[in-house]
């Protein structure tokens, strides 16, 4: 047994803890509520929310009993802990910068200074030991300026990672059975791999979408263009440039609709909105008295009144719920341009 947890210390160490956890929860805190408001002003989206937490006696004491610490808690490091798990491998660097310009940071263990044979055993996350800067002084800091906080940042899929190997308990590649290694190697490779490829397809998408943006500026929109999400939320934009936007859920639950009603190119449903404006117009100003839908609901109300096989559709779900809607629709229809 480690000589510094005998019968007679166990309990001196556990009133130790207890009044050191009030603390290091004050500090979790204030970890906490840095990283989040520096991640909403840089404009990085993350994955949840950032969680704090502190190590339990339990755990604390069987780590103390497993790595035979004498000096507690000068050599534990993650007595209270950070998690942030973020959507892309480039946001792992992003959030190194903001917590080296915000803390004071002990230590540092990241992919970008491990070698080749360190990041041979699983797919890890990057680590930080951080104290609060020496500025921070008065009430609030003075306690829990001098504690220590580890701070991990992960990507989704190496949260992932991590949460399936801590359930099997490895904890090193020799904790493997010889005959798991290669697969268990294959599947950190393959993470590695989809995070590389989840960067590239933002990027391509984040190139699509700009390119888009700058046709809509300079009215080069391309109406042969397939349906989708992006090209939808771009023309409508183009199209109804005086209409408030709607959610992205919005968006694509159109794209669907439109394209179950045989649109498959922004050409299709350009010519019905160009046939229907004017009478949905009107159709909105007599039920609302003013000008009141947005771009989605405006384009619904085009649909409604050139598509009667999609009216005759949303007519036998919404009837009941809609009968002025409908009996303006077919008041009107007649208004519609051949």
């Amino acid at each position: 047994m480690n000589s510094a947890i005998t019968s007679r210390n166990k309990k001196r160490l556990k009133e130790k803890y207890e009044k050191s956890r009030a603390l290091y929860t004050r500090l979790v805190e204030e970890v906490c509520f840095i990283l989040r408001d520096e991640i909403r002003k840089r404009k990085i989206k993350i994955h949840g929310d950032v969680i704090g937490r502190i190590k339990t006696y339990d755990s604390l004491y069987d780590k103390i009993l497993r790595k035979e610490i004498s000096n507690y808690p000068i050599e534990i490091l993650d007595i209270a802990g950070v998690r942030i798990v973020c959507l892309y491998r480039s946001d792992l660097e992003r959030i190194g910068k903001l917590i080296s310009e915000n803390f004071d940071v002990l230590s540092s263990d990241t992919s970008r200074n491990r070698t080749e044979a360190e990041t041979q055993f699983g797919y890890m996350s990057d680590h930080y030991v951080v104290r609060l800067k020496p500025e921070a002084k008065g009430k609030r800091y003075d306690e829990i300026k001098s504690l220590k906080c580890e701070i991990q940042v992960r990507t989704i899929l190496m949260d992932a990672w991590a949460s399936v190997s801590h359930h099997l308990a490895y904890k090193k590649e020799i904790d493997i059975p010889s005959e798991s290694r290669r697969d268990f190697n294959a599947v950190s490779g393959l993470l590695y791999a989809a995070d590389t490829h989840f960067e590239l397809f933002r990027d391509a998408v984040e190139k699509s979408r700009k390119e888009l943006a700058e046709n809509m500026r300079s009215d080069k929109i391309d109406i042969e263009q397939e349906i989708n999400l992006d090209s939808l939320q771009a023309y409508l934009k183009w199209r109804m440039p005086d209409r408030e936007r709607t959610s992205a859920e919005f968006y694509s639950a159109l794209v669907s609709e439109l394209r179950n009603f045989g649109y498959r190119r922004i050409l299709g449903v350009d010519k019905m909105i160009q046939k229907s404006i004017e009478a949905a117009e009107a159709l909105e100003g007599e039920e609302m008295g003013k000008k009141f839908y947005t771009d989605t609901g405006l384009l619904k109300i085009c649909l409604l009144l050139f598509d009667k096989s999609y009216r005759n559709a949303v007519k036998e779900r919404f009837l009941d719920r809609n009968e002025r809607l409908f009996a303006l629709i077919d008041k009107y229809d007649s208004k519609v341009k051949n």
